[in-house]
């Protein structure tokens, strides 16, 4: 752990803490104070108590150490509840958006266990694990140990390696530096190159959105595919490689233009390619605003939102319309590329929740959005999610007709 790297024990590391109390509670008071004003002023009363409710759950599901080859700090993420797994990606991609508002260097240091693996550098930790899959890893081991080979990875491909160029892509946005990336830029590149191949239909993959069951042709995670190039584009360009860069961005417009046909179903868009008059929360597309992109035409992203509206229940607005539970992550980022107040619904219905359900757990991101009751999983750091309000800014922020 971290603290050995100051205090030689825990009966040291006690007392420093000790001494430091008094300025520790002032620091932390004048931090909230100032946490709490900003989010109020975004999303208001119930917005702020809900974001001060999942804060401690979502830090309190990382862990600091001190990495002794690099002598450096490293985080891990424990995905809590839903598995057992360390820094889950598309655990770790909900999570985001708390850490790009709060801490995103706490965040970076998040990234490099998983940059590593992938880039197959294991082996002076004792841990000599080939990667050799085209896509990025889905995790890296069970909690606490990183040991895991990659056909044992539970595959998601088009999902894992489209959270990692996003989350980069936001990182780069928030620090303007991504010298740390010069040696994995050769398989970011891949990465990217298998979301190429793989695109304009992922065909049978599995997403994060796994409990719900297969969902091949998925429309939303063709968006996450086709946002995420476009956003590594921009890092590709700022590296010096305007060609390379050119070219995915040509590829994301083109999909594009498949994807707002393919997808379409009158006044809004499916949930697969090839199933009519279905739908399902489009929250892949969420950075495309907060990283200030033109990816999806704005008339796609209004078409979602009224559609939203008609779907709301007295928790909230179900994931999809396969069953009536909703996830309070992606509910939260879909409602931030909507009005304010669309925006306000949908947090008065996710607090609305939080006050009356019978099922007493960590706040549940996962529930039943008619009987507002849990369906699974308690204290996961997927609540982070909720703070994507946060990240998008106001000029992205448009009026609901």
């Amino acid at each position: 752990p971290l603290w050995r790297k100051s205090w030689g024990s825990a009966v040291d590391l006690l007392a420093a803490a000790e001494d430091a109390r008094e300025q520790d509670l002032a620091e932390t008071a004048a931090f909230d104070k100032e946490l709490i004003a900003n989010v109020t002023a975004k999303g208001g009363n119930k917005y702020a108590t809900l974001l001060s409710l999942v804060y401690r759950q979502v830090v309190g599901g990382t862990q600091a150490v001190w990495n002794p080859i690099l002598k450096e700090p490293w985080v891990f993420m424990k995905e809590i509840s839903s598995d057992g797994d360390v820094s889950t990606v598309d655990v770790v991609y909900p999570a985001f958006p708390m850490f790009q508002y709060l801490y995103p260097e706490y965040f970076r240091k998040l990234m490099m266990p998983i940059l590593v693996y992938g880039n197959n550098e294991t082996k002076i930790y004792g841990q000599d694990i080939p990667y050799n899959l085209a896509w990025a890893p889905h995790h890296l081991g069970t909690w606490p140990v990183c040991d895991l080979i990659p056909s044992k990875q539970e595959q998601m491909p088009v999902e894992e390696s489209g959270n990692m160029l996003i989350m980069l892509a936001a990182l780069y946005k928030e620090q303007g530096d991504m010298s740390y990336l010069t040696k994995y830029f050769p398989m970011l590149d891949s990465w990217a190159d298998y979301i190429v191949g793989s695109l304009p239909d992922p065909g049978n993959q599995l997403c994060t959105d796994d409990f719900e069951g297969p969902s091949p042709h998925n429309t939303n995670l063709a968006a996450k595919g086709i946002v995420a190039l476009d956003a590594y584009a921009h890092m590709v360009e700022a590296r010096g490689d305007k060609a390379k860069a050119d070219k995915y961005r040509g590829y994301a417009a083109s999909f594009v233009a498949n994807w707002t046909q393919a997808a379409a179903d009158g006044d809004h868009y499916r949930i697969q390619f090839n199933l009519p008059k279905t739908w399902s929360q489009k929250y892949n597309i969420l950075y495309q605003r907060v990283l200030g992109l033109t990816t999806f035409p704005d008339s796609v992203i209004d078409a979602e939102e009224a559609f939203y509206q008609t779907k709301m229940e007295t928790c909230g607005v179900p994931l999809d319309n396969r069953h009536p539970y909703t996830k309070s992550d992606w509910s939260l980022w879909s409602a931030s590329m909507g009005s304010q107040q669309q925006f306000q619904a949908i947090v008065d219905a996710l607090y609305h929740f939080a006050n009356v359900t019978t099922s007493r757990v960590p706040l549940t991101d996962w529930y039943d959005v008619e009987k507002c009751t849990q369906q699974g999983f308690r204290a996961r750091p997927v609540q982070g999610g909720l703070f994507a309000k946060m990240l998008v800014p106001m000029k992205m922020e448009v009026e609901y007709i």
